[in-house]
């Protein structure tokens, strides 16, 4: 991994894997580590490179507003830094805003676009379960996790993990700035993107989970049904995180195939 400084901070990132660039961008409260699995697949066919969002993993917090527009600009700024001129876009959840922000304004760096568990703004009904999750970190992030582990993960695999999962949230806790959580959920919330969607002519695959409670169908709709060149993939008993265990090796081919088309 390397850092290097953009907007006044630091910004980690690793790069594996040689061939046509692709830029994966992790979800709140993760860190590029998200994507371990499919970026050593994807190596073997492109240049991966992953990238701790500010505030996240080691990259520097900053002392700017956040907004989704401030996360795409870091990332435009890093991918010049690299001299990369053109690439493809893989966003999970605030990710894929991230990167509908970014296929937005920065039209002429990115080909092709993959949205996953993602929404360009917030339905109705998605305001309760924002709230829940809002009040939460603003408590504590042993909260936080509690709230949102239920929202990521199938009913199953919460209790095949349940040890696992609360020895993690253990070692987390002291490591994850809550604050800085709290005040990405509110970026999230209002962020808008719904008016622009047209302006993406980017072939587009778009991956949800069926049973996702944070992001109903509806918001996923909106999104097929605004961007021209787009497609999407069903993910059966899955919840919000769509690259579960059980899920990868057919979701792995999916980008992959999408990716080389």
């Amino acid at each position: 991994m390397s850092k290097t400084e953009v907007n006044s901070i630091n910004i980690n990132y690793e790069i594996k894997g040689e061939g046509y660039p692709v830029v994966l961008i992790h979800g709140l409260a993760e860190d590029l580590h998200y994507w371990k699995y499919i970026s050593n697949y994807l190596k073997d066919y492109f240049k991966v490179v992953s990238i701790d969002l500010r505030g996240h993993g080691k990259s520097d917090s900053g002392e700017d507003t956040i907004s989704i527009e401030l996360f795409a600009d870091d990332i435009y700024k890093l991918l010049k830094k690299l001299d990369i001129n053109q690439a493809n876009i893989i966003g999970y959840s605030l990710g894929g805003q991230v990167a509908i922000e970014s296929v937005i304004k920065h039209s002429g760096l990115y080909n092709k676009l993959v949205l996953v568990s993602t929404f360009s703004q917030i339905e109705d009904e998605m305001k309760e379960t924002f709230k829940r999750m809002y009040d939460s970190s603003a408590v504590d992030y042993e909260l936080f996790f509690d709230t949102i582990i239920q929202y990521i993960l199938p009913d199953d695999m919460l209790i095949q993990y349940r040890d696992r999962l609360n020895q993690s949230k253990k070692e987390l806790k002291n490591s994850k700035d809550i604050n800085f959580i709290h005040n990405t959920l509110y970026s999230c919330s209002i962020f808008n993107a719904t008016d622009e969607l047209e302006k993406i002519q980017n072939d587009t695959l778009i991956l949800y989970g069926k049973d996702d409670p944070i992001i109903p169908k509806k918001a996923t709709d909106r999104l097929s049904n605004n961007i021209k060149n787009s497609r999407v993939v069903e993910f059966e008993n899955t919840k919000h995180n769509v690259l579960i265990k059980r899920n990868f090796d057919k979701a792995k081919v999916i980008i992959k195939d999408f990716l080389e088309e």
